[in-house]
């Protein structure tokens, strides 16, 4: 067998943390860390139930991509999107700090759990990066961000932004009450310090309830439908949901649910919805998001049982690099 000094990159990865970064504890995080929390619950999911190994096929499927891109920093790093010539970005640490405790039976209990690592991150000035479990665990993610906010600057507030092939703004399910999968974005829009007339979604497609339409529209809130995407360019869309989501902010949270991807890309998902955005266009808006203020991000809905192929889990893992783009790789200075 040929020797190399290079790793080699198989089926099985001895990397087990997100991005191949380093495990720690938040009291060990830096200013300008990004800090990777993993919400494994599913237990607010009402029908296809997976998404609680989310988190750990998405540390499979991220270090994966990091070893490669090491592999081939070593020689030279060409961004064929940009055209610039690149290196992996090593100012801002990547660290894993594991999963939140998870209370199957006790929803309030894991709202806190995970708030208060979102808490504990933002405090300490490094970037919280949460992967689910299904969508509700995107509140306790964004409710830990708004405390932290509010204990420091009381009288900040910042926009959202989801995309979603949903709008989750239920208020209750008959059987679930007020906290599930499609109640999160509505219980995000009662934090003190967001502002509701900045909240967006992105990729909403197939039939949704009036009602919720009437409500964010009445309080300024902005839908792009997937049709939207499709129309205008996903480019677009970002701008305008950007420039909307920071209006009197300097902070923006957004929130990836994986399900907005057509179905024919990722089937991997809880809940399916059909003529949605591609894999191209959710690389382009998030592009374009990557360069925003960003403080505080979650990708939720991965569900790998429901795609043996892997598939699923690798795109969005490739969603998830990029987001984080500028945090891992930067341009080539002589």
């Amino acid at each position: 067998m040929p020797s190399s000094d290079k790793p080699t990159i198989g089926f099985a990865s001895p990397l087990t943390q997100f991005f191949g970064g380093s495990a720690a504890d938040v009291s060990e995080l830096q200013p300008g860390d990004t800090a990777f929390i993993g919400m494994p619950s599913d237990a607010t999911h009402t029908s296809r139930i997976g998404t609680r190994f989310g988190p750990r096929a998405l540390r499979h499927e991220t270090s994966l991509i990091m070893a490669e891109l090491r592999q081939k920093a070593g020689d030279k790093l060409f961004d064929l999107a940009t055209g610039m010539d690149c290196v992996l970005g090593g100012d801002r640490a990547l660290v894993d700090l594991g999963d939140a405790e998870i209370h199957p039976l006790d929803v309030g209990k894991t709202i806190r759990s995970i708030a208060d690592m979102t808490r504990g991150v933002v405090k300490s000035g490094a970037l919280p990066v949460a992967i689910g479990g299904d969508h509700f665990n995107s509140f306790p993610a964004c409710l830990g961000v708004s405390e932290a906010l509010m204990e420091s600057e009381p009288d900040a507030r910042f926009g959202y932004i989801q995309i979603d092939g949903h709008l989750d703004f239920c208020d209750r399910l008959a059987a679930w009450g007020p906290f599930n999968h499609a109640t999160n974005a509505r219980r995000c829009s009662e934090l003190a310090n967001i502002r509701r007339e900045n909240m967006v979604w992105i990729g909403i497609a197939g039939w949704v309830d009036g009602n919720d339409v009437a409500e964010i529209e009445g309080f300024g809130g902005l839908i792009f439908s997937a049709e939207d995407v499709h129309r205008i360019r996903a480019r677009e869309v970002a701008r305008r949901a950007v420039a909307h989501a920071m209006r009197d902010c300097d902070r923006l949270y957004l929130t990836i649910d994986v399900d907005a991807l057509d179905s024919g890309f990722l089937p991997g998902t809880g809940s399916i919805v059909h003529s949605e955005i591609t894999c191209r266009q959710y690389l382009d808006l998030l592009e374009v998001f990557a360069e925003a203020p960003l403080c505080g991000i979650d990708m939720v809905e991965v569900s790998p049982p429901l795609d043996p192929s892997g598939r699923s889990e690798a795109i969005a893992a490739q969603l998830l690099f990029e987001i984080l783009r500028p945090r891992l790789v930067v341009e080539r200075r002589e």
